[in-house]
């Protein structure tokens, strides 16, 4: 098994993101770390818990994050380009159209470990533990997503609210 570094892998993602392509480049470098799941999954095992803020400067924010099984996470956009990578467990992410009177199901995709997904920082989807075991993974956004202003969704009616802690506990 190729060994994962993570210090190497932050360094790697904050290089590529300050490139030309960054979107691009940034998916090369999570197909490349994501072809040893298991290899991530060794490195990463002291990591427990929902999310934890790994870096964030300016260009880049890569976190860690954990859901627990029957855990879905509500609808909610990035505002910036997103590429989450699972290395354990298995994760739907669940992708919404806003529709004129409610939030509309486009698709899902089922992540599982060693995939990788890039979004758009339009999109909107939802995540869901797809079975009863947590997942994990690394999510690379191209801002400091601590300070975008981003949005909830009501699972109803598609309405838009600003995307905050006290919302997101209430959804």
């Amino acid at each position: 098994m190729q060994p994962f570094d993570l210090n190497d892998f932050v360094r790697a993602m904050r290089e590529a993101a300050k490139a030309t392509e960054a979107p691009s480049q940034v998916r090369s470098v999570m197909e490349a770390a994501f072809q040893h799941p298991a290899a991530i999954k060794t490195a990463m095992s002291s990591f427990s818990g929902e999310g934890e803020i790994l870096f964030e400067d300016e260009t880049v924010s890569i976190w860690y994050c954990g859901f627990d099984p029957d855990t879905h996470i509500p609808p909610h956009d990035h505002q910036t380009t997103a590429t989450i990578g699972v290395y354990a467990g298995e994760e739907n992410n669940h992708f919404y159209k806003i529709d004129i009177n409610n939030l509309e199901h486009k698709s899902t995709r089922c992540l599982k470990p060693g995939d990788v997904i890039s979004m758009g920082p339009h999109a909107i989807h939802s995540v869901e533990t797809a079975n009863t075991a947590a997942s994990y993974g690394i999510h690379v956004y191209l801002a400091p997503l601590t300070k975008v202003e981003r949005s909830l969704f009501d699972w109803e009616t598609g309405a838009a609210k600003p995307y905050t802690d006290e919302d997101f506990e209430q959804m």
